[in-house]
């Protein structure tokens, strides 16, 4: 399977390389060392996946347009990363990328795989509400094996969110936040989520998955309207819609860069305070046992968001947070 995978990006790579012409099949055949048969099934595959591609029997391939579609092959040109997205698992739908990583990470797949698909049918949020994840949107899980003890496991809800963040920025220019600890928000309305689940033993994570959903190239009229007031999508702030492999290109990007820092989690949170939305506002927590009222003062090293309630400062890992004056919550 991954000879085959390997041998389709390379057919792509020598039809984006000469546009200009027509590619006979033999030649493929030769730069590939593969059947003529095989080069004409790699075409048929790229066409169902909805590239168009010009072919005639006497002069060969050409490709006229590319597809929409976050494949594999697509991603995977151009990507400048060592370890997040070297592997790239591809789904048209999928119940949970989160579930389907998950079974990857367990059986054994390797730090940074991707799992990406265009649609979810059953996305998972926090605190187990449902993630509405429709066509157009980014959907996707990376599975990370970091050497740190569970307690830190938190770290990588950083890295996302300050991956995403930063790639909402750089690509629509919209003032996109982090609302702590794992919403990106644009004003304040949710654009994108995060989460992150993990398999351990009690001194050790065996993996992490993070997952990350945002809402890209689609109209708000796609939720439901009782969602309008709480979450908004890029194309909905901007009118305009953005190549969605580029945006998934640059994503994985940020997350290596940051995940190299893992270790220096100061280096994090001093960018990560930078785009927050949370400090230095008035909160109030629900953490299920009671609502909490105070000033989001800091970030602790170990992750935990310091609230001072009264005159003392406390410590709070999870929980539903809001602005004291707002009644915001994911919503999504």
């Amino acid at each position: 399977m991954k000879k085959s995978l390997d041998r389709r990006e390379k057919v792509l790579d020598l039809l984006y390389q000469n546009q200009d012409r027509y590619l006979s099949g033999e030649e493929l055949s030769n730069k590939l060392g593969v059947s003529r048969t095989s080069i004409w099934k790699y075409i048929n595959y790229l066409r169902e996946a909805g590239y168009q591609i010009e072919s005639s029997s006497k002069i060969g391939y050409r490709l006229i347009t590319p597809a929409d579609n976050l494949l594999p092959e697509e991603i995977k040109r151009n990507l400048n990363t060592e370890i997040i997205g070297q592997e790239i698992i591809y789904y048209k739908e999928i119940e949970s990328t989160n579930d389907a990583a998950k079974k990857l990470a367990q059986s054994g797949l390797q730090e940074g795989a991707v799992v990406i698909a265009e649609e979810q049918k059953r996305g998972k949020g926090r605190l187990g509400r449902e993630f509405c994840s429709p066509l157009g949107g980014i959907w996707l899980s990376c599975i990370l094996r970091p050497d740190i003890k569970p307690t830190l496991a938190t770290r990588a809800t950083y890295i996302a969110s300050l991956a995403i963040v930063k790639t909402i920025r750089k690509l629509s220019a919209v003032d996109a936040k982090i609302k702590w600890p794992n919403d990106i928000l644009v004003g304040n309305k949710k654009v994108s989520g995060i989460l992150t689940e993990m398999g351990a033993e009690l001194d050790k994570v065996d993996y992490l998955i993070v997952g990350m959903g945002i809402n890209l190239n689609f109209p708000l009229d796609t939720f439901d309207e009782s969602l309008h007031n709480k979450v908004t999508t890029i194309y909905h702030e901007t009118g305009k819609k953005i190549s969605r492999v580029k945006f998934v290109q640059a994503l994985l990007e940020e997350i290596e860069m940051v995940y190299k820092k893992l270790y220096d989690f100061k280096d994090i949170l001093k960018e990560w305070k930078a785009y927050s939305y949370t400090l230095g506002k008035v909160v109030k927590i629900d953490n299920k046992k009671e609502e909490i009222v105070g000033e989001a003062v800091d970030i602790a090293e170990d992750g935990a968001l310091l609230v001072k309630v009264d005159d003392k400062v406390r410590k709070f890992y999870s929980g539903e947070v809001s602005l004291y004056h707002q009644s915001f919550n994911s919503g999504n």
